[in-house]
């Protein structure tokens, strides 16, 4: 874990992609993207089972050690909106009546089409308008707001590292002076490349540990 400060908010970057703020018993994820490997078995793309299964196992551990009471998913719960006999959906069904004591709420974002009533009968609260909470507004993509400090999925950021001939490519929280980026939460959702300014502040979020990456060169 990593605690920063962000609009006056203690906020902390926890090891798994996800942000943790104290003050509202609020947990973050963005792009958790539950159900993509089916949509590929579904269009005849062999890939390996596990994937939703696995995110969730990794968010229920998230919430016990947070002790959060509220999650946020800052868009792009599902990759496409699913067919009923669909695995996961049975997964993401037995994740929510483990968790049924907690507050769900999804701002939707561009994958998210069709799947609102569906969310509703899940448990959760959906929202197709961004979310104002203290200094902070919550959306799926990244932009710029008059009176708020943006926080955003959407962009899945990662940095290419580079130590002599080596190379790594890391997921990454990406906060610039206007407006900050989520990492991906889903284990099977890849990332785009960021070039992040001397002004931002980025911190590599990986599986184990929350590194700080500010005043690298990339």
């Amino acid at each position: 874990m990593l605690e920063i400060s962000l609009c006056g908010e203690r906020l902390q970057l926890l090891p798994g992609r996800a942000l943790y703020w104290p003050a509202r018993r609020t947990l973050l994820i963005a792009d958790p993207h539950f159900g993509k490997a089916g949509v590929f078995r579904r269009r005849g793309v062999p890939v390996p089972a596990g994937g939703t299964g696995d995110d969730l196992r990794r968010l229920t551990e998230l919430l016990q050690s947070s002790k959060a009471e509220r999650l946020l998913v800052l868009g792009d719960l599902v990759h496409a909106a699913p067919d009923a006999d669909e695995p996961w959906v049975e997964s993401l069904l037995d994740w929510r009546r483990a968790h049924e004591g907690l507050d769900v709420q999804v701002v939707a974002g561009n994958h998210d089409g069709g799947v609102a009533t569906q969310a509703a009968d899940w448990g959760m609260n959906w929202r197709d308008e961004p979310l104002p909470d203290g200094p902070f507004l919550f959306d799926h993509e990244p932009g710029e707001d008059a009176g708020a400090y943006v926080l955003a999925g959407h962009l899945h950021p990662v940095v290419r590292l580079r130590a002599g001939g080596d190379r790594l490519r890391t997921p990454v929280c990406w906060l610039r002076p206007r407006w900050g980026v989520l990492p991906s939460f889903g284990g099977f959702t890849g990332g785009h490349p960021v070039r992040p300014a001397k002004a931002d502040r980025v911190y590599a979020m990986g599986d184990a540990a929350v590194v700080s990456l500010n005043g690298v060169t990339f």
